[in-house]
């Protein structure tokens, strides 16, 4: 298995745990705001329930975001190589090692960090197109692109 295959498939590992955690947390709160509903009454209750249900409202837009993001990484084939930075493209550049896929943001891998990005993300805007050994300037800093998988 290669590295990109292996980190696409932790990447992916990573986000089902983050969207089982945010399942678990939205169904004890639901089962919390249910239970403190029966047999109280008044102001303070109401808005007790309220804000629990906001909160529910929160954990939903994370679990179906984290579902999209699982949705995009399936629609990717790691095995893919590049010869330039594109969405699918994990590089290596003289900072760091980057996974263009979505915004998951920094990953541990092996011995190494990764930050997952989004093609929407400044740094994929600026480095898009890039081949190995280009050099681009992004926040006044220069970037070169060493290896791109």
């Amino acid at each position: 298995m290669t590295l990109k295959t292996r980190l696409h498939d932790h990447l992916f590992n990573a986000l089902e745990s983050r969207k089982s955690a945010l399942q678990l947390q939205r169904s004890q709160l639901s089962i919390e705001s249910t239970e403190s509903g029966k047999g109280s009454a008044g102001d303070k209750h109401e808005v007790g329930i309220a804000i629990a249900q906001i909160e529910i409202e929160k954990l939903d837009h994370q679990i179906a975001l984290a579902q999209q993001q699982l949705q995009a990484l399936q629609k990717m084939d790691p095995s893919t190589a590049f010869a330039q930075i594109q969405n699918g493209a994990l590089f290596e550049s003289d900072h760091n090692w980057y996974y263009c896929s979505v915004p998951y943001g920094q990953l541990q891998f092996d011995t190494m960090t990764v930050f997952c990005m989004s093609t929407d993300a400044p740094l994929f805007q600026a480095l898009k197109g890039k081949k190995e050994q280009e050099e681009a300037v992004f926040n006044g800093r220069k970037w070169i692109i060493n290896k791109i998988y």
